[in-house]
Parts: C-alpha cells; sequence; structure tokens
C-alpha cells in the first residue's frame, strides 16, 4: 500500500499528507488526482478551467491554513466527484464555501486589466459570501495576498510549462481543527 507521509522532527509526531496530481491532457481533458495517506485515491477527469481552479484552491488552503475546505474534504474521504453531485453546497462546511469565494476572487485577478487591492478583494469576497448566506468570514492581509499571487502565478508557469501528459505533483498538509 503506498503510504504519503512527513514526518516531523518534533516529538516523534507524524503528520501524514496526501499527493496531489494535475496531469495535463493529451488529446482531451486534464486529470486531478489525489492520492490520501492511506494509500486511497480519488480522480476526475477536468477540462482546461479546472487545473487553474484546483492550483488556485491549493495556494489559498495552503496560504491561509484554513482548514474543512476543498483538499482537506477529499484528505479526509470525500470523492472528487461528490463536489459536483447536487445538494452538495449544503452538505460542506462554512469553511469550504469561504476558500471557494476567496478562490474565485482570486482568479478573477488572472483577467487582464483586473488588478486589485486588498480592501477590494475582502470587499468583493464579502459581498459573495453574504449573497450565499455564508457565515464564514476571513480577511485576507495584504502580506497574504501577495503571497497568493506569487505562488499562484509560479505554479500556473509550471502546470503551462508541461508538454502533455505530464504532471504538477504538490504535497498537501491538512489544517488540525
Amino acid at each position: 500500500m503506498l503510504r504519503v507521509q512527513v514526518v516531523r522532527c518534533c516529538e516523534g509526531v507524524k503528520i501524514w499528507i496526501m499527493l496531489i496530481r494535475i496531469t495535463k491532457g493529451r488529446d482531451g481533458p486534464n486529470t486531478l488526482t489525489c492520492i490520501r495517506d492511506d494509500g486511497t485515491t480519488t480522480w476526475a477527469k477536468v477540462q482546461d478551467y479546472f487545473p487553474v481552479h484546483d492550483i488556485t484552491h491549493y495556494v489559498v488552503e495552503t496560504t491561509l491554513g484554513i482548514p474543512n475546505a476543498f483538499y482537506s474534504l477529499v484528505h479526509d474521504g470525500w470523492d472528487i466527484t461528490q463536489f459536483a453531485e447536487k445538494g452538495a453546497g449544503q452538505r460542506i462546511p462554512p469553511q469550504a464555501n469561504l476558500v471557494e469565494a476567496l478562490v474565485t476572487r482570486l482568479q478573477q485577478r488572472l483577467m487582464p486589466g483586473s488588478d486589485m487591492s486588498v480592501d477590494s478583494y475582502n470587499e468583493e469576497v464579502q459581498a459573495i459570501l453574504e449573497g450565499i448566506d455564508n457565515p464564514e468570514r476571513r480577511p485576507v492581509t495584504e502580506e497574504e495576498l501577495g503571497a497568493m499571487w506569487a505562488r499562484l502565478r509560479e505554479l500556473l508557469t509550471e502546470f503551462k510549462a508541461l508538454e502533455p501528459g505530464g504532471s504538477l505533483e504538490l504535497t498537501f498538509e491538512p489544517v488540525s481543527t
């Protein structure tokens, strides 16, 4: 059985992680694969929009350390396809909706001419959350927004440079709640 892990040096505590693999499609869709610490795998064929979205999720979740969002839920056993099922929005925790709003707004920055301040970013995320009546809030600082933007550009550059069939591999350590 495959075990993906990181062992922390302090107090002998083992922290298990998940491997995220985003593979560029050869003559069709891309593939998102998540290999959990227990060796189980979930995957889905995804269209061209989703690698950008999935990489943005990774950046937001790892930079801000928000628990109970997409990759944490996948790590905990959700199948990737469950997020597309009818009624999934009612089953996911408020933190996952928060992260989705943060991701959506950060992705909008990829559009030409859509530079933003940290204040406008936070205001627009709050408007999204109010629109779906989500109670969870987490404003970002200017430093966090800058770090997310820099990491997102770095990872997107790596993914775009891949040949068809190539993969971007990322490790995800879930946040303790």
